[in-house]
C-alpha cells in the first residue's frame, strides 16, 4: 500500500489519547465507608492493587477511530489486485534542425514502432517521415513546452522530450513533467554568428566563450562572428530628467559601464535639436518613440510592451530603487543596452543540476487510482464512530 500525504501517518502516535484518558478515568475512584474493611485479608488488598482494564471493546474502537483517520489523511492507494498498466511512450520534439539531425534514429525507431510522436507546440502536430520541421514553425519557448506537455495525458505515459539545451528553456522557474519521463537534449553548435560593438579605440564588445562579456582588441578567432559589427562610433545618450538627484545618479551609472566596457558615450543632458540618440534614458514618456533608439523610462508604469523601450515603476536614487542602493544599476542598464543590438550575457546551455531542478515530476496520482480505498475506509470510520457512540452512551463510559 502506497501513500500520497505518507507523513501524516505520524498522526497515528494520537492513539495514545484515549489510552492515558482511559487509564486515568480508572484512577479516579471515590472512598466509600465501609464497615467490614478490616476483616479483608492483606493478600486480597493486594490483589486489587494496580490499573485495571475496563471496557476494553470501548478503549479498541476509539484507538481504531484515531488510526484510521490518520490513514484517510494519508490518502492510501490500493494497487494490490490491479494489473500494472501498459505504458505508452510519447516522445515531444522541439522543432529544430539541431534536434531533427542529432536525434534521426531515436525519432525514427519510434516512428517505426508506432509510438506517439509529437511537435513541442500548442497545437500538438505529429512528427511524420520523412522527418522534416514544421511547414508554418512557431517560436520555442517555456511556456509553450509547458502547454505541450499538459496536453499530452499523462496517465501511463512515458514521456521523452528533445530539445536544444539552452537559456531560452530556463525562462519559468519550473516545469512539470509526469513521473516517468527523460529527457533528450543537443547543444546547438550551428548557431548563427555572434554580434559584436565597436567600441572606444576599436575595441570589440562581446560575449566569449565562457558566456561573459570582454572588450579586447581583437575578435575571438575559434568563434563565428558577423560580417560587420551591430553598432560602431560614438553612442549617443540622452539624460532628460526633471530631478537632478536622478540625472547625476544615472550619469554615474553610465560613467561606470564607459570604465569598464570602454563605451563611448556621448552624454547630453538637455535634448539637442537635430541630433538623434541612441540611447534615451528619462522620467518621461516619449511621445513618438522611434524604433532605432533604446528608451529607459523611470518612475512611470509599463503601459504597453514595447520592445526597444523599457520602464521600470521606481525613480533611480538610492532613497528609491532598490537597484540603485545595492549596486547593481550599472549592470542592469549595461544589460537593457547589450539586448538592443543582441549581446545576450545568458546564452550558455543548463549544467545537468539546473536541468534536474527545473523539470520537477507531478507524482500525485488520479483520482480514479485511490477513490474506491478512500471510500472504504471513510465508511468504516462512520460504523466505528457510531458504534463507539452506541457504547459510550449504553455503558456511560
Amino acid at each position: 500500500m502506497q501513500f500520497v500525504e505518507p507523513f501524516l501517518l505520524w498522526g497515528a502516535l494520537a492513539v495514545a489519547i484515549p489510552m492515558v484518558i482511559h487509564f486515568w478515568h480508572q484512577k479516579q475512584g471515590k472512598p466509600l465507608p465501609w464497615a467490614a474493611t478490616q476483616w479483608l485479608i492483606e493478600k486480597q488488598q493486594q490483589q486489587s492493587r494496580g490499573l485495571r482494564l475496563d471496557n476494553i471493546p470501548l478503549l479498541i474502537i476509539r484507538c481504531l477511530l484515531l488510526v484510521l483517520l490518520a490513514i484517510l489523511l494519508a490518502q492510501p492507494i490500493l494497487n494490490w489486485f490491479s494489473k500494472p498498466p501498459a505504458i505508452q511512450k510519447v516522445h515531444l520534439v522541439q522543432p529544430n534542425t539541431a534536434v531533427l539531425d542529432n536525434f534521426k534514429f531515436e525519432l525514427t525507431a519510434a516512428l517505426k514502432k508506432d509510438e506517439r510522436v509529437i511537435w513541442a507546440t500548442d497545437k500538438i502536430e505529429p512528427v511524420t517521415e520523412p522527418l522534416s520541421l514544421p511547414q508554418q514553425p512557431t517560436q520555442f519557448s517555456s511556456l509553450g513546452l509547458q502547454t505541450a506537455i499538459n496536453r499530452v495525458d499523462s496517465k501511463n505515459t512515458e514521456l521523452h522530450l528533445y530539445f536544444v539545451n539552452s537559456p531560452v528553456v530556463a525562462d519559468v522557474p519550473a516545469i512539470t513533467v509526469p513521473a516517468r519521463f527523460r529527457l533528450h537534449t543537443v547543444i546547438d553548435s550551428i548557431r548563427q554568428p555572434r554580434p559584436y560593438l565597436v567600441v572606444k579605440n576599436d575595441r570589440k564588445l562581446f560575449v566569449n566563450r565562457v558566456g561573459k562579456l570582454t572588450s579586447v582588441p581583437v575578435l575571438d578567432p575559434t568563434l563565428k562572428f558577423s560580417s560587420t559589427s551591430a553598432y560602431s562610433g560614438p553612442i549617443q545618450t540622452l539624460l532628460n530628467y526633471r530631478n537632478g538627484h536622478e540625472r547625476q545618479t544615472v550619469k554615474a551609472a553610465l560613467e561606470a559601464l564607459t570604465d569598464i566596457y570602454s563605451l563611448d558615450l556621448k552624454i547630453d543632458e538637455k535634448p539637442v535639436p537635430n541630433r538623434t540618440y541612441t540611447w534615451v534614458l528619462t522620467d518621461q514618456p516619449p511621445t513618438k518613440p522611434s524604433p532605432q533608439t533604446l528608451y529607459i523610462i523611470s518612475g512611470l508604469e509599463q503601459p504597453a510592451r514595447v520592445a526597444n523601450v523599457v520602464f521600470t515603476n521606481e525613480s533611480l536614487t538610492p532613497q528609491t530603487s532598490e537597484r540603485v542602493s545595492t549596486g547593481q544599476l550599472p549592470e542592469w542598464l549595461g544589460t537593457q543596452l547589450l539586448g538592443q543590438y543582441g549581446l545576450d550575457v545568458n546564452n550558455l546551455p543548463l549544467s545537468q543540476q539546473d536541468l534536474k531542478t527545473l523539470f520537477i515530476t507531478s507524482t500525485k496520482p488520479t483520482m480514479e487510482q485511490h477513490a474506491g480505498v478512500q471510500n472504504a475506509l471513510l465508511l468504516f470510520l462512520v460504523i466505528l464512530l457510531i458504534v463507539e457512540r452506541w457504547l459510550a452512551l449504553t455503558k456511560n463510559a
